[in-house]
């Protein structure tokens, strides 16, 4: 009898111990275990839906857990997506696939058991509610019944085949597995290219590493590569168009050697255009060569960060120069320059006239001084030097450096700039926000060289 104390004493002990130690949970009374009842239907594709009835579920979704068990033993677990006491909604995961029996190369319809943690664990069930699980896109109706999204080719025409989006986790019934606009297949392959470095070829496939990824639904406005474009843009690039700016007739073929990439900030060599303004206006590295950034997917004449982002952005010049990046501008007093009339595709850079008026946008002449936007898009690095102190436009050595696509008082006093400014409205630590009167004969006589 003594012992048998002695033992309990020291079991409680332990029990003691084990709850003193911080991070380490103890078992909880849970009431009874989940109990299965009905499952539907019992034929059903991965990525469809599956309704588990019973008792003793927990009503807080992320407290239940579904696992999915073959017959080798193996397991496959989601979460549900409704949860109460008597019923649980689930979609069948894709990770569910590689539970499939495998025969000739081809996925086969396999029944699987399941179980219900709780809390508690319930039972598995028995042949009679253990649903037969076939490939993707087969079994409720809900897809193919020929099997076509189960192996081999490209169902969803992502130019991934089945068996590697089995194989990677990602839907090969659907193009862009988590809807974030972005198809798998370019996801895939910006991973790959960014993954090139310092070997050629890439590595394998990095799914676990912060690399573009068609399992991350929130990443489509990241920019991998570091080109100032994010990849739902690149994309945009490369499903839509050309390497020469123009639109493409059909689908891509393939993924080898995109136009744009996420991963590669030159995803192609191109080399920067001859005439002098294009050049002055892509190039801004003066190499020779246009990354993805600089180079002009619409064709219309100013460059992809430049419309995204940049200098084609009409917050891009206040902020710029704000008193700290460069000497304080003001935005032009009371006009919106930038009437866009068709950006359904929210993405600037494939638009070429943004404001519809028959006008590529870099021929255009946004705030009406008579120089298209192209030319205003871009200062000379020495272009301060060229200037004196504000508010005396007289003695300027150049007039035409003081560009600005958005405001016709610069780089001189146009037609469209106001005779009589807001009060208030140039602060005194504004830099010269006007240059001289035009030259006689304006338009006809200004530089076809830019900052010249």
């Amino acid at each position: 009898m003594r012992r048998l104390i002695l033992t309990c004493l020291l079991a409680l002990s332990a029990v003691a111990v084990v709850a003193a130690v911080p991070g380490v949970a103890t078992a909880k009374k849970s009431g009874p275990a989940p109990v299965i009842t009905r499952v539907a239907p019992m034929r059903i594709s991965v990525g469809h839906v599956l309704v588990i009835r019973g008792r003793h579920f927990r009503s807080t979704r992320k407290h239940n857990t579904i696992i999915f068990r073959s017959n080798a033993g193996r397991t496959a677990f989601a979460k549900p997506t409704r949860a109460s006491a008597g019923k649980l909604v689930v979609r069948v995961p894709a990770a569910v696939a590689h539970l499939l029996t495998v025969k000739n190369a081809k996925q086969r319809p396999t029944r699987l058991k399941l179980r219900v943690l709780a809390g508690k664990f319930s039972k598995y069930t028995s042949r009679r509610l253990s649903p037969v699980v076939t490939g993707v896109g087969e079994g409720d109706g809900g897809g193919s019944t020929t099997g076509a999204c189960d192996t081999g080719a490209d169902f969803d025409g992502d130019l991934l085949s089945n068996s590697l989006e089995l194989a990677i986790g990602t839907d090969p019934c659907l193009r862009d597995t988590d809807k974030d606009g972005v198809e798998d297949g370019f996801e895939f392959q910006s991973a790959l290219d960014l993954n090139h470095y310092p070997v050629n070829p890439p590595l394998p496939y990095p799914g676990k590493r912060p690399y573009p990824n068609a399992l991350d639904p929130s990443d489509a406005g990241t920019d991998y590569d570091g080109d100032g474009l994010v990849m739902a843009e690149e994309f945009a690039g490369w499903l839509n168009f050309s390497s020469d700016g123009h639109a493409r007739s059909g689908r891509p073929a393939s993924l080898s050697n995109l136009s744009y990439s996420d991963g590669l900030q030159r995803s192609e060599s191109v080399a920067a255009p001859a005439d002098t303004l294009s050049n002055w206006v892509l190039d801004q590295d003066g190499d020779g060569l246009l990354s993805d950034d600089e180079r002009d997917v619409d064709g219309d004449g100013i460059g992809n960060w430049d419309e995204q982002h940049g200098r084609f952005t009409e917050v891009w010049w206040p902020a710029e120069h704000d008193g700290s990046n460069e000497p304080k501008e003001s935005k032009y007093y009371g006009i919106n320059f930038l009437d866009v009339a068709d950006l359904s595709s929210g993405l600037a850079m494939v638009v070429a006239d943004m404001d519809g008026d028959g006008v590529l946008d870099g021929n255009d002449d946004q705030d009406h001084d008579g120089l298209s936007n192209k030319f205003e898009l871009r200062r000379p690095a020495d272009w301060l030097t060229f200037t004196q102190p504000p508010l005396v436009p007289t003695g300027w050595t150049n007039a035409w450096v003081y560009v600005n696509p958005f405001n016709p008082c610069k780089p001189y006093f146009s037609a469209r700039c106001h005779t009589h400014p807001p009060f208030g409205y140039y602060a005194s630590d504004e830099v010269s926000w006007y240059g001289p009167t035009p030259p006689a004969g304006f338009p006809n006589t200004h530089p076809t060289t830019p900052g010249s």
